[in-house]
């Protein structure tokens, strides 16, 4: 019986800057593409500054560091996915974020009403783990009290999904708030009946 659902951040419960920024500049590079990639693994890490993180990033676009913190500072919350888990899934499950990121940007981003959304909050850079990893999500499901096998865990990286569910969860590839709503209600719908 799924008990609990985690949602990634960027991507899902708000807009993705870092990729929005990576397709402006680095579209047609994929030798760049990578070496971005590289640092924003570095900075969910921890082993990266916010600020070190952002000068290469814009030493390797060729651009200044208000453009990156421009396409950084842009991410929006997603305010329909943050009303259905308010209205449907908060009165009935826990709710948690998992979310590589190498600062607490959640409470810079979203509101206090929304970040009250949320049971728990795990973020990469504290723990020293980054999805894909097998122990992030232990951690994570740990730290609401569910088993593994009890929780949804929705993303908009297809490799993350895959380490979700090789450790038991089930997973949500996620493209858009319908047709995440859509596989959601599935699976808690036939979890229901179990």
């Amino acid at each position: 019986m799924i008990k609990a659902i985690i949602f990634d951040f960027f991507g899902v419960l708000v807009t993705e800057g870092f990729k929005r920024f990576c397709d402006e500049y680095f579209l047609n590079d994929p030798g760049k593409r990578r070496q971005a990639i590289e640092l924003v693994t570095a900075h969910d890490w921890g082993k990266l500054s916010h600020e070190k993180y952002v000068s290469e990033l814009a030493r390797l676009a060729g651009v200044s560091e208000d453009i990156v913190h421009a396409h950084m500072g842009d991410n929006q919350p997603n305010e329909i996915l943050l009303e259905y888990i308010k209205r449907e899934l908060k009165p009935r499950y826990k709710i948690g974020v998992l979310s590589n990121a190498g600062d607490d940007y959640i409470h810079q981003i979203l509101s206090s009403d929304h970040a009250k959304l949320f049971d728990d909050i795990v973020l990469s850079y504290r723990h020293g783990m980054v999805k894909p990893q097998a122990e992030i999500f232990e951690f994570a499901a740990g730290r609401l009290g569910v088993n593994l096998d009890e929780c949804v865990f929705v993303d908009d990286s297809s490799s993350h999904c895959a380490g979700a569910r090789a450790v038991g969860m089930q997973a949500i590839w996620y493209k858009d708030f319908g047709q995440m709503k859509r596989e959601l209600e599935g699976i808690l719908s036939s979890s229901a009946n179990e």
